[in-house]
């Protein structure tokens, strides 16, 4: 069974800190530090992450994330886009 990876939409002034990807994984969304990301070990980009809709996401991932990535797992989170 995949594990369901939820990615969180970066405001386009935080994409330049996240190399470019226009999500984040749900881990690192959760380390933001006062709307920051901190290159941290397990700085995974995913330029096509997809979902089972055949939708594809540039997003950044966790080594988690990024180890049990598989295509169709990644879902959108239901909160605002980060700003």
């Amino acid at each position: 069974m995949a594990q369901t990876i939820w990615i969180h939409r970066l405001a386009d002034t935080q994409k330049a800190q996240a190399d470019g990807m226009e999500y984040i994984c749900e881990h690192l969304f959760q380390g933001m530090q006062a709307g920051k990301l901190t290159k941290v070990k397990g700085w995974n980009p995913v330029p096509n992450a997809s979902s089972k809709d055949g939708s594809t996401y540039r997003a950044l991932f966790c080594d988690s994330c990024g180890k049990n990535y598989n295509n169709g797992n990644v879902r959108m989170a239901k909160e605002p886009v980060l700003a």
